[in-house]
């Protein structure tokens, strides 16, 4: 029998630890057509498969899985709220070519059509019924279609007096639909979703959609012009949305999640670090220099369209720190960033120096990170620096980068609670944020 709570696994996983999972993974993951597991070595998916035999496997992201099933438990949950949060804000973000593959936005939709049922429960329409001695009375209909008897005084009495009583019906197809669906999200999401179990006698009363699941993007889609209340237009659209995403493979499963978590761990760690009281969230990557091209005899400056891109810039009181989100395991020079990042960030550190050195009489303090993920705000790096051949130290001309671990379950907590709490001087080793 299969158990209700997923399987743990982590993102870059390689593929042989899948172990007793590996048909059911892998088989969903091709006729999905994402993790990469053609193309590496490794896995390259964060989210959730879910099977209707086997159940559900969670990837969680690289270097937050620690063995513990509460903890683990714990971060999966945050996991899949975070990725619904990126997906519904997704369409917002104002950079370009972050490079995710998936469905985060699917997520974003599961959770809605969940909250919206935890708190209002099934669709209802409101109808009047026609009565008899039950509800308002309907004096026109009485008259019209009863026969009176004379009371003792001569006044006409009825003894059927014809009624009309408001009623709620959740037997409306658009409400068949959403039991239907929301019985499928509680079955593959519930351990995630907050509430889940609630109202459950109200969704087992509601009967099934009395036509095939494929045909039910195609009901609503003919129902939709009819509908005038907000709720129902929501559902309508919300319902057929979760339809279109969630066509099942072959196998019955379904894959929610995405392939490059490299720019959701980005848009976490610009969402949730500490600012200090002087940072003035000033659009810096729009004022940093970019390369021209001047042409042979003549005066046209030809620039390339795209400059310079960090990822975050943290003004302090008397000093700036870039950070750059590094999704790598961090462990040692062969999985840190290599010479490329290294020269971008000296290259970024340069570029900001041209903006805010031109009012200052004195060089402005500029550090430099690499944000790592973790399971602590621990690890083994304290920072990258350029040295000889023989490694004794260059110049000044070339910076240090810090290294700092950022704890993946705190920030995917803060992210998810729209807080900033991620203090990247408590993860500095080396101290050189204190300076």
């Amino acid at each position: 029998m299969r158990s209700d709570l997923p399987v743990f696994l982590s993102d870059r996983d390689p593929l042989a630890v899948l172990d007793r999972h590996a048909d059911t993974v892998l088989s969903a993951m091709r006729e999905w057509g994402i993790g990469r597991i053609d193309e590496r070595e490794t896995i390259h998916f964060c989210g959730l498969i879910h099977h209707p035999e086997e159940g559900a496997v969670v990837f969680l992201p690289r270097e937050s899985v620690t063995g513990d099933p509460v903890t683990d438990l714990e971060t999966a949950s945050l996991t899949m709220r975070a990725l619904a949060r990126f997906g519904v804000e997704a369409s917002k973000r104002d950079y370009e070519d972050d490079g995710e593959a998936g469905n985060p936005g699917s997520l974003s939709v599961i959770r809605r059509l969940a909250d919206d049922f935890r708190d209002h429960g099934l669709f209802a329409e409101r109808t009047r019924q026609r009565t008899i001695n039950s509800g308002k009375p309907d004096w026109m209909r009485t008259v019209k279609r009863e026969v009176a008897i004379q009371g003792h005084k001569g006044q006409p009495i009825f003894t059927g007096i014809r009624s009309s009583r408001s009623t709620k019906s959740s037997d409306a197809l658009l409400s068949q639909i959403q039991a239907a669906v929301i019985r499928e999200i509680h079955a593959a999401h519930s351990w995630w979703l907050t509430g889940a179990s609630s109202k459950r006698e109200e969704l087992l009363s509601c009967q099934r959609p009395p036509f095939p699941r494929t045909t039910w993007v195609r009901k609503l889609d003919a129902l939709l012009p009819s509908l005038y209340s907000a709720r129902s237009i929501f559902l309508a659209e919300y319902l057929r949305y979760y339809l279109r995403e969630t066509r099942a493979s072959a196998s019955g499963s379904f894959v929610f999640g995405v392939e490059g978590f490299h720019s959701v761990w980005e848009t976490i760690l610009r969402e949730t670090i500490k600012r200090s009281p002087y940072d003035t969230m000033r659009n810096w990557n729009s004022e940093l220099p970019k390369p021209f091209y001047l042409h042979q005899g003549s005066l046209t400056q030809d620039p390339r369209s795209r400059g310079m891109q960090t990822d975050i810039i943290l003004e302090h009181e008397s000093s700036f720190t870039i950070v750059d989100a590094k999704y790598y395991a961090a462990k040692n020079a062969g999985t840190a960033p290599g010479w490329p990042d290294i020269a971008k960030q000296i290259f970024y550190e340069k570029a900001l120096r041209e903006i805010v050195d031109s009012n200052s009489e004195l060089p402005a303090v500029i550090h430099n990170i690499f944000a790592f993920p973790a399971a602590t705000n621990d690890g083994p790096l304290t920072k990258a620096e350029i040295r000889h051949t023989n490694g004794k130290p260059v110049s000044s001309a070339f910076p240090p980068i810090v290294c700092s671990y950022v704890s993946v379950r705190e920030a995917l907590y803060h992210y998810v609670s729209r807080s900033q709490g991620v203090d990247l001087e408590n993860n500095d080793p080396a101290g050189a944020l204190r300076g």
